[in-house]
């Protein structure tokens, strides 16, 4: 009977021999329990086999940045695309245009009217005739040609009249105390009214052929 008492005492492990759980045990994740009737349930399930509730769904996978990104860039595309396509519909627009609008024409550069010269008053106007010769007015300024000059008036008269007969020019005799460009005391026998000297040279080179001496004098009161 005392070997039983001792045998049995024995069986009872000592204080600090407890046995100690397996690592398999340890790593084996705890069992759920549905919410509802708590029935267990393995990890993962999501639906209560007793009752049919719903166990857990607080697992999401997190969202992808993949997608965003990929709208992001076709967004990106599209306004480039769209962009490309406006400035080459602008630039066809504006070739148009400059080829459909008309060429300017050249306008020639204006030149500068000349003042036309005034022309001189004829000589028929300018004299006036007198018999057989022609008289110079107080009031005619101008240019003639001298044939001849002398102090006889006579002798100035007589050759006035022979060269008149061949009509060279209008000729007739001027008292040089009428005018101040003449020699005083004098008469001059002209042939003609010239308004400027050039017109009086011409003359004078074509009546100096004729009346040797002949010579431009000019006629101012």
């Amino acid at each position: 009977m005392a070997e039983e008492d001792a045998t049995t005492e024995y069986a009872v492990p000592p204080p600090g021999d407890e046995p100690h759980a397996s690592a398999e045990e340890t790593d084996r994740p705890a069992e759920q329990h549905c919410p509802n009737c708590g029935a267990p349930a393995e990890r993962g399930q999501l639906v209560c086999l007793e009752c049919g509730a719903r166990i857990a769904l607080t697992y999401r996978r997190p969202p992808s940045w993949k997608v965003p990104v990929a709208i992001l860039v076709v967004v990106v595309a599209l306004c480039a695309l769209g962009a490309a396509l406006a400035v080459t519909a602008i630039g066809d627009d504006a070739k148009k245009e400059v080829s459909a609008a008309p060429p300017h024409p050249r306008t020639p550069p204006s030149r500068p009217a000349k003042p036309k010269a005034a022309r001189p008053a004829p000589a028929a106007s300018a004299l006036t005739r007198q018999g057989g010769l022609y008289a110079w007015p107080s009031t005619l300024t101008g240019f003639t040609v001298a044939i001849n000059s002398t102090q006889d008036e006579g002798s100035a008269r007589t050759f006035a009249q022979s060269a008149a007969t061949t009509r060279p020019a209008k000729v007739g005799v001027i008292r040089g105390d009428d005018f101040r460009t003449l020699a005083k005391g004098f008469y001059v026998v002209f042939a003609g009214y010239y308004a400027t000297r050039e017109q009086a040279d011409a003359a004078t080179a074509r009546l100096g052929k004729r009346f040797k001496g002949a010579f431009v004098q000019p006629v101012k009161r």
